[in-house]
């Protein structure tokens, strides 16, 4: 099985639950190591830009998209991003297994319309040139690519409408860009939403900045970009027990929980560690359950803690033993991702109205059922990976309504970095906020 063989049918699943991404991580292991690279940069480049691609391939199609097979859609993402967004992939190679993966997987007479219409596709590039003013509205025949750079195509194929342009050059659902517009401003929106076409770096904490040689500090003291091979970076891990992944914006989070001296930290989502690491080295006169309401994270988490004497990992149910005994309860609650989507790039494409409800109502059910365990004095750290006011302000202000709290201190961070910005820079966005007992 080739590469392009293999992730095109990955796409093909995709394509029929879009958008509602299937997450199961990408098995490459039939693949030898450049293979394998070759394919999961395809299937990130379709993941990333596949409002895009849609729009690009639809000025092409005599049919509605919405009309195509699903075979036939994942074929021309597939061939269509590698044409626009990956250097170096010789066009004919890249059409010529397109078509041929069609005829064998789709009507015979689809192979002919997949050629026809990547074929335009590669004719649509011109220049390329950048760093690009993100400053400066694109125009209609500008397609932006990553570190800064922008395609100079050879038509006019993104919307005159300048939200539904940016939206179309920039992956995202027309909706969403609207919402920014509306909270943020047009120039915010904008930065926001160039952020997600951004390639996040790897940065680590909890390390020597003499570790290694791939290490470059990052603006934020204490967090360093890791530029080696991913081979190396879990020896890098196991310098130290505090050592982790973790981006500075997520970080500060943690940070406002410096407020208070607790015994007893329960971490109701803790996800696969990260911030209870952080908790452990913030805390170190604390006792720290943790626990996460996905069963496969809960192993995760007890493989990790499994040793340590401060950390005590405990199914989701078991934690009505801990009533009002919590001095520090965290909340680190699912959210829609609006201020990671450089990382969860399919998350931008499930953002509607009726999921950011259904996501606000979510957290309160947690938050609902977490504050039973907070003490008397206990603080409660809410946080979440949104910029959304509907997730964050809106929802501390439920809290001082309807429950016996009160906000004490908060942070909305915006993500950054955008273009050619140096990694150094780059930052996730999320708000937290700490509340305590009225």
């Amino acid at each position: 099985m080739t590469p392009r063989d293999l992730v095109t049918r990955r796409i093909v699943s995709r394509a029929k639950s879009y958008p509602t991404f299937d997450l199961t991580p990408f098995d490459v292991s039939g693949l030898d190591a450049r293979d394998a690279a070759l394919a999961r940069a395809i299937d990130h480049a379709v993941a990333r830009h596949w409002l895009t691609l849609m729009t690009v391939v639809d000025r092409h199609l005599d049919q509605e998209w919405a009309n195509l097979q699903p075979t036939v859609q994942a074929a021309l993402l597939v061939g269509s991003a590698q044409l626009l967004y990956m250097e170096r992939l010789p066009d004919h190679a890249v059409i010529h297994e397109a078509v041929d993966w069609t005829k064998h997987n789709a009507r015979r007479k689809a192979g002919g319309l997949v050629n026809a219409v990547l074929r335009r596709v590669a004719a649509l590039r011109g220049e390329t040139r950048g760093p690009v003013d993100v400053d400066v509205e694109l125009t209609c025949s500008e397609l932006p690519r990553d570190g800064g750079r922008v395609i100079q195509l050879t038509a006019d194929i993104f919307d005159e409408d300048p939200g539904l342009r940016l939206g179309q050059q920039t992956s995202h659902p027309a909706e969403l860009i609207r919402h920014w517009i509306h909270v943020h401003g047009w120039l915010t929106a904008r930065k926001l939403a160039m952020h997600s076409l951004v390639h996040p770096p790897v940065i680590v904490t909890g390390v020597s900045g003499d570790a290694t040689d791939d290490l470059l500090a990052h603006e934020t003291p204490g967090f360093f970009v890791y530029t080696g091979p991913r081979e190396s970076l879990e020896g890098l891990l196991g310098t130290s027990e505090s050592a982790r992944v973790q981006d500075p914006g997520t970080a500060s989070a943690m940070m406002l929980s410096t407020r208070v001296k607790p015994i007893l930290i329960l971490d109701l989502c803790a996800g696969r560690g990260t911030k209870t690491r952080q908790l452990l080295e913030l805390h170190p006169n604390a006792q720290i359950v943790a626990t996460d309401l996905d069963d496969v994270r809960c192993g995760v988490l007890r493989k990790s803690f499994a040793s340590h004497e401060r950390v005590r990992v405990a199914a989701f149910n078991e934690l009505a033993q801990y009533r009002e005994q919590a001095d520090l309860l965290v909340l680190d609650v699912p959210c829609s991702n609006t201020g990671v989507l450089a990382r969860r790039v399919e998350a931008k494409y499930r953002f509607n109205v009726d999921s950011l409800v259904a996501v606000r109502d979510l957290q309160r059910q947690i938050i609902a059922d977490a504050i039973p365990l907070l003490s008397p004095n206990g603080h409660l750290l809410y946080a979440t990976c949104s910029i959304e006011q509907v997730e964050n302000q809106k929802q501390t202000e439920w809290i001082a309504q309807w429950h016996p709290l009160e906000t004490i201190d908060s942070t909305l961070i915006l993500p950054r970095g955008v273009g050619d910005d140096s990694p150094t820079m780059y930052r996730d966005g999320g708000y937290a906020a700490l509340l305590r007992r009225s």
